[in-house]
């Protein structure tokens, strides 16, 4: 696709996952467990000795903590169907009728788009990261025209910062 192609919406079910901040996930995740282990196997039998048991839970739980924060961004997503756009960030889902939404756009720097909804909310969309490139920008494109498809409001000309 080149220059102001972009993929007609067709309807039916769309769902867009975050690729690079799943993997970054993923290897962040392995990689604190692996320096945990490598650091308690390394240090001499004495310096272990002085853990307590406490300790060694709080670190886990540290751990365990950051992997829950890593599994909520990788399980991010957002999924367009007949019935409006539903979004999971994390660990909360929005569902919005397509009738409740104004635009989809990136904030000028931001690392995801947000949905604008007529109550005045923004909802960040941690499913389509900009990281993804031109993937993430055909989903946006994708998002405002299913919106255009429902009736919602026109966007200027020359007014697409995506």
């Amino acid at each position: 696709m080149s220059g102001d192609e972009r993929p007609a919406p067709t309807g039916g079910r769309r769902v867009f996952r975050p690729v690079g901040p799943k993997i970054v996930g993923i290897v962040a995740g392995v990689c604190l467990w692996v320096l945990f282990f490598a650091i308690a196997l390394t240090l001499p039998p004495e310096v272990r000795a002085g853990f307590t048991g406490l300790q060694t839970g709080t670190l886990v739980l540290f751990l365990l903590f950051a992997d829950a924060v890593f599994w909520g961004i990788g399980r991010s997503r957002v999924v367009a169907d007949d019935d409006g756009l539903h979004v999971r960030n994390g660990f909360r889902t929005h569902h919005l009728a397509w009738t409740e939404i104004l635009d989809v756009a990136y904030a000028q720097g931001a690392p995801w788009p947000s949905v604008a909804t007529r109550d005045d909310r923004r909802i960040m969309m941690l499913g389509i990261p900009s990281s993804d490139g031109p993937k993430a920008r055909d989903a946006v494109w994708y998002l405002r025209e299913r919106i255009l498809e429902a009736g919602g409001p026109r966007r200027p000309k020359g007014d697409d910062e995506a």
